[in-house]
């Protein structure tokens, strides 16, 4: 009996949710994807892909790729583990899946980008004693140019599973 309440509650609320979608994507390409192609395509990978994101990122004013703090950062987040992976997106765009596409790629480099790209990164003042610093809405992280690549490694773990972010859900 439990079951077949629990499918019928289900069954009523498709239509609704299917009213939903086709209120945002037409009709038509939503009959042509299947769960997982819709799913990818409305949430993004679960699969996050440093590679991709070390392309969309840019570096603002006063740093630059070869910098030694942030040559620390790719080297921590290359060695972080696909669940800390998404902490640390979760962290800098309070989003846990980002697009697996961009623009960009198909058009060159002067393309747009699609949101949450591109990454950017900025200084932040202060040296080893400060916190990684991040504006979600801009997927932006301020980075203090820390000493070694231990204390970016602490910082950022630190960052990433700190549970009194009221966005850290």
């Amino acid at each position: 009996a439990v079951v077949s309440t629990q499918s019928t509650g289900a069954d009523n609320m498709l239509p609704i949710i299917r009213c939903g979608l086709e209120s945002i994507v037409p009709a038509e390409p939503l009959q042509l994807m299947g769960p997982g192609d819709l799913e990818l395509r409305t949430c993004g990978q679960q699969h996050i892909d440093i590679g991709f994101i070390k392309l969309h990122t840019i570096y603002t004013v006063g740093i630059s790729q070869t910098d030694k703090h942030i040559e620390f950062l790719w080297n921590v987040v290359e060695s972080l583990t696909q669940e800390d992976l998404r902490k640390l997106i979760k962290f800098a765009c309070n989003q846990e899946r980002i697009p697996f596409s961009c623009p960009c790629q198909e058009n060159g480099p002067e393309a747009s980008h699609v949101p949450p790209y591109p990454m950017k990164i900025a200084p932040s003042e202060g040296r080893d004693d400060r916190l990684i610093r991040t504006e979600t809405c801009m997927f932006m992280i301020k980075l203090p140019q820390y000493s070694s690549e231990a204390v970016m490694r602490e910082r950022i773990l630190q960052a990433i599973n700190c549970r009194d972010d009221p966005l850290s859900g």
